[in-house]
C-alpha cells in the first residue's frame, strides 16, 4: 500500500516538474495598417501645365506646355512657343512662334504616381521663323540686315527626358530633342535643316 502511495506521489511530482519546464506559449498580435501615403497622388487629375525655364531665362521667350494624361504610361499634349527676343541670328532663336503637338511614352515609373520617370516624345512643329536666306541676301547685296521676312516651317522629331512629380503634384523635367524640317526652305542657303529642343520645365498636375 505504501508503495502505491509512493508511486502516485512520484508520478505527481514528475508531472509538476515537467509542466514547469515547458516553455510558455506567447500570443503575438499583428496589426496591419494600410499605408495611404502613396494614394494621395490618385487625387491628381489628368491635366498638367508646364513652363520651360530655359527659354524664359535665356532667350527670353515663353514656352508653355499642356499635357493630357491617358494612363500611367502615355500622354499627349501641345506646346506653345513665343519668342520675345530681337536677336534671331542663330538656330536656337530662329523661330518666332511655334505650336508643337506631341505624344509621350513613359518608362520605369511607379504605378501609384503614373506618367512620370523616363519618357520618349514624338512631336510635330508648325512654326513662323525668320528667313535666314533672305537675311543673308539683304546683308550681302543691300547691306540691310534689319529687313527680315517671315516663313512658315514644318518639322517632326523626337525628345527624351525624365519627369519627377512631388506629392503635391508639382512636376520637374529636363529634356533634349531634335526636329527635322520637312519644308522646302531647307534647300535655300542659310536656313537650317533641323532645330534643337532643350530645356528644363516646371509645372503642376491637377
Amino acid at each position: 500500500m505504501k508503495s502505491i502511495f509512493f508511486s502516485i506521489a512520484c508520478l505527481f511530482l514528475f508531472s509538476t516538474l515537467s509542466a514547469q519546464g515547458e516553455p510558455e506559449e506567447k500570443v503575438i498580435k499583428v496589426e496591419i495598417v494600410k499605408d495611404t501615403s502613396f494614394e494621395a497622388v490618385d487625387t491628381f487629375g489628368n491635366n498638367e501645365f508646364r513652363v520651360n525655364l530655359f527659354d524664359l531665362l535665356v532667350l527670353p521667350g515663353f514656352h508653355g506646355y499642356y499635357e493630357r494624361i491617358i494612363d500611367e504610361n502615355s500622354s499627349y499634349g501641345t506646346g506653345l512657343f513665343i519668342n520675345f527676343s530681337d536677336n534671331l541670328s542663330s538656330d536656337i532663336v530662329q523661330r518666332r512662334f511655334a505650336i508643337s503637338p506631341y505624344y509621350r511614352l513613359y518608362f520605369l515609373n511607379r504605378r501609384d504616381y503614373g506618367a512620370k520617370g523616363l519618357f520618349v516624345e514624338l512631336f510635330g512643329s508648325f512654326a513662323s521663323a525668320k528667313d535666314m536666306y533672305d537675311d543673308y541676301f539683304y546683308d550681302v547685296v543691300y547691306d540691310d540686315f534689319d529687313d527680315r521676312d517671315n516663313i512658315f516651317r514644318f518639322s517632326v522629331g523626337a525628345t527624351i527626358g525624365r519627369k519627377w512629380i512631388t506629392r503635391s503634384g508639382y512636376t520637374f523635367e529636363p529634356f533634349i530633342g531634335v526636329g527635322r524640317y520637312l519644308d522646302s526652305h531647307s534647300s535655300t542657303g542659310g536656313n537650317p535643316e533641323a532645330h534643337l529642343r532643350l530645356g528644363f520645365s516646371i509645372g503642376k498636375r491637377y
